[in-house]
């Protein structure tokens, strides 16, 4: 079995990016997806350069603020303040797939404006599975880049295979329970003790960081995200992967 277990929305605020370098550095975070349109991007990208971290994947954003192109160039998915629809469900079903490509890539060129290595996408809030031609929008930026992306047709039946059919690599299984708000111990022991006989890849991921106001102003996970960093520092846990066998890897191995 191979493991990589993702920090999810680096950057969403410097605490936050501070607390998966943390994970990263000490703990079982092996990468790290980052939310590109936020203000803290460009500090954070800095941070993670100046800790010899020089690569990650853009997680792809089309619910949280505002995009990185104008409003008035992608009116068909924000609001009339011009901000993104908060959830999948909420984006127009006739929205204009010119404006998500072309926002998407924009924020994949912005990423890799900062120096950081493209390794991965993944998407906020699984919004590449909102429907069949949003995830060939985004398995189309994967081909253009050549990079791996995360199984998100896992979490569609009516999608999944896609990503396999497509020929795009990515993890065997992306393990997570909807249900769950954050990471259990005895949850993640049970997903290493599934597969660690198996020649797997199995991608883990959370949204491990440290909390403060600012966070708790834009985000509906807060302490959740101390939770799963504890989890994932949690030297028990990772003396467990250890004696597993269990390789850790990243995206850039794949």
């Amino acid at each position: 079995m191979k493991l990589i277990v993702n920090a999810d929305d680096y950057g969403i605020t410097m605490r936050v990016s501070e607390g998966i370098i943390h994970g990263m550095k000490q703990g079982l975070i092996t990468d790290t997806s980052a939310l590109v349109n936020s203000v803290h991007f460009e500090k954070s990208s800095v941070m993670a350069l100046e800790a010899g971290i020089t690569s990650m994947g853009v997680h792809l954003n089309l619910t949280f603020m505002t995009p990185v192109l104008e409003a008035s160039a992608v009116q068909s998915i924000v609001d009339e303040s011009g901000r993104f629809y908060r959830k999948p469900g909420l984006i127009p079903s006739t929205y204009d797939p010119g404006e998500v490509r072309a926002e998407l890539k924009a924020q994949i060129e912005k990423f890799l404006a900062s120096g950081l290595t493209l390794n991965h996408l993944d998407t906020h809030h699984g919004v590449s599975v909102k429907n069949a031609q949003m995830l060939d929008l985004v398995m189309e930026l994967a081909r253009e880049y050549n990079v791996p992306m995360r199984r998100d047709d896992i979490l569609s039946p009516e999608l999944n295979g896609k990503l396999v059919d497509a020929g795009i690599r990515s993890t065997d299984i992306l393990c997570g329970d909807p249900a769950m708000p954050t990471l259990q111990e005895s949850w993640f022991r049970g997903v290493l003790d599934q597969y660690k006989e198996s020649e797997d890849i199995v991608e883990i991921a959370g949204h491990p960081g440290y909390a403060d106001d600012e966070l708790r102003s834009i985000s509906s996970l807060v302490e959740e995200r101390e939770h799963d960093l504890a989890v994932l520092l949690n030297p028990a846990l990772r003396e467990y992967v250890e004696e597993q066998g269990i390789q850790l890897i990243s995206y850039s191995q794949l």
